[in-house]
């Protein structure tokens, strides 16, 4: 049966999106998995209905039998979604979050003949490889350093002196708005972002007393509070599973100062909301890359744990149910999701910008265009499901290792994204009780259309600019006369989906994955997340450190 509904989901795609038929082949190439290891999702069926979430040794030894049973050997089984006693019991039992696993395999193993296999075996609802995304951002160093440090963050206020990328001129109000909007609402302590990324630089000084505390949680090898993490005082290293949430790269303390920097402190960078509270979820490995095993655990954590906000300035190519169940679960628990576009500067479809309801954000340059070049190359996605853009090209920022270097700017969607995140808080600081399509609502209907080129910038929603522009000052002034005139009535947040589901038995699938894939990065600069002067002395990737490694 399941691999009846398989090939007619890939019909229905071939159906509903005729023009992605002679594009199939070249789209597959870009699928990247983990080469070691699958995910699970076992049926709620009455042979095994007597696991209990947190017990799951009765679906571990389901998964042996099943195993055993088609001659695979396995080398250990995880929990995905580990009990927590912080978690909304009712949305895990809705989604069955209990019976996810993360399969470990031992030797040499063909990930997609696997997953094959599973497809007719009646205890399993589905598997699938765990595929790989990656950060939106790449890292670039101010030639001419520049001690007015918040003249620079022309996202917040532009003057009109920076130049775009391709050599245009930028333009004055090119901004969201944010000095004006201060005026009215700069934040509460009590809102949480959730920052998905490759970690943070937490001792950075214009990050003091920002970074979220785990109150409940004390350093001791234990998990004092329950939630099924050890020490997990600031967020979690999901990367690595231990509590070491530290950047690796840069990409996550770029991300964290442009939400959060500490403002009116005399020391480098302003974040566009002052006072909210950051909770670090490291889910990028050292090269920026992310298993969505990884993604999907940290949705799941920062939901339980309090945020509100939850910023992916990440994505990935490949349409996982596993993802986004963990992002439906995130959004009952009250959280916005606000996600990257990508940057390969086409329409390509990346996840979890992809799924419904997510807050979909590309990227604009100093004059209002959409980036169709950042300062590294690249540009800004385009597709139905954006919802808005935000400035996202030359973002200064914080950097990773040294407190005092503040030469450093990140250019991407990534940044975009955040910009979005610190809106959707600030809304939240204005009014606690405003919910997902609250938020989303007020984002779009109060973005500013029309700024772009009018190629692509046409009136209403486009493909290009979404709703438009953010502007946080419109934004909280939504329902009331601002700018001397009223809102603009658009239509309803575009919760366009598309669900590229992948036919393992495919062989055009099967070839161009080797029956195997790895994470090996791109060799391009468009699609590798990293820029080629500061990578890691690592250059090869070898076996991932150990917990206790990092």
């Amino acid at each position: 049966m399941k691999k009846v509904i398989f090939t007619v989901l890939l019909m229905c795609t071939f159906i509903a999106f005729p023009s992605h038929n002679v594009t199939l082949k070249e789209n597959i190439n870009k699928s990247r998995f983990a080469s070691d290891h699958i995910i699970v999702k076992l049926k709620k069926s009455s042979t095994i209905l007597a696991a209990s979430f947190p017990n799951s040794s009765v679906y571990e030894q389901t998964i042996k039998e099943i195993f055993s049973s088609r001659n695979i050997k396995l080398k250990k089984t995880k929990v995905l979604f580990p009990g927590d006693s912080k978690r909304n019991t009712a949305l895990s039992n809705k989604y069955e979050l209990d019976t996810y696993y993360v399969v470990y395999l031992e030797g040499e193993t063909d990930i997609l003949e696997t997953c094959k296999y599973l497809k007719d075996e009646e205890k399993v609802d589905f598997s699938e490889p765990d595929f790989i995304g990656e950060a939106a951002g790449v890292k670039g160093t101010s030639v001419k350093p520049n001690d007015n440090f918040f003249t620079r963050q022309w996202g917040l206020h532009n003057d009109g002196s920076l130049g775009t990328t391709t050599g245009k001129n930028g333009k004055t109000g090119a901004d969201m708005n944010v000095l004006k909007a201060w005026d009215i609402e700069t934040g509460s302590s009590d809102i949480i972002v959730g920052i998905m990324d490759s970690g943070t630089k937490i001792d950075h000084p214009d990050l003091s007393g920002r970074i979220w505390v785990n109150t409940e949680e004390v350093k001791n090898g234990r998990d004092d509070d329950g939630n099924g993490f050890v020490d997990d005082i600031n967020g979690y290293n999901f990367a690595y599973d231990n509590p070491n949430v530290k950047d690796d790269g840069g990409h996550g303390t770029n991300i964290a100062g442009t939400i959060g920097a500490t403002t009116n402190n005399d020391l480098g960078y302003a974040g566009i909301d002052q006072k909210c509270k950051l909770m670090i979820c490291k889910n990028l490995d050292d090269e920026n890359l992310g298993e969505y095993s990884w993604w999907s655990a940290s949705l799941y954590y920062a939901s339980n744990n309090g945020a509100r906000v939850i910023n992916m300035s990440e994505g990935g190519y490949d349409y996982s149910k596993t993802l986004e169940n963990a992002i439906k679960y995130a959004q009952d628990a009250g959280c916005i999701i606000v996600a990257s576009m990508m940057n390969k500067n086409n329409g390509d479809t990346y996840y979890p910008a992809s799924f419904k309801n997510v807050l979909a954000v590309g990227a604009t340059d100093t004059d209002d265009s959409r980036c169709r070049e950042f300062t590294w190359g690249g540009g800004s996605n385009w597709g139905r499901h954006i919802a808005v853009v935000a400035p996202g090209n030359k973002i200064y920022g914080l950097d990773y290792k040294d407190n005092s270097n503040y030469d450093v700017y990140w250019s991407g969607t990534s940044q975009a994204t955040a910009y979005v995140s610190g809106i959707a808080s600030i809304l939240l600081g204005q009014d606690p009780s405003r919910t997902n399509n609250d938020l989303r609502e007020i984002i779009t209907q109060t973005a500013i259309d029309q700024v772009g080129d009018s190629r692509e910038d046409k009136a209403g929603f486009d493909d290009y600019y979404g709703y438009g522009r953010v502007d946080l000052y419109e934004a909280l002034n939504y329902g009331k006369y601002s700018s001397g005139k009223k809102d603009k009535v658009k239509d309803p947040v575009n919760d366009y989906e598309k669900q590229d589901n992948k036919d393992y038995d495919n062989e055009n699938y099967r070839d161009n994955n080797d029956g195997n894939s790895t994470r090996a990065k791109a060799n391009d600069e468009n699609d590798n997340p990293r820029n080629k002067n500061d990578r890691n002395d690592n250059e090869k990737r070898g076996k991932k450190p150990k917990a206790d490694d990092r």
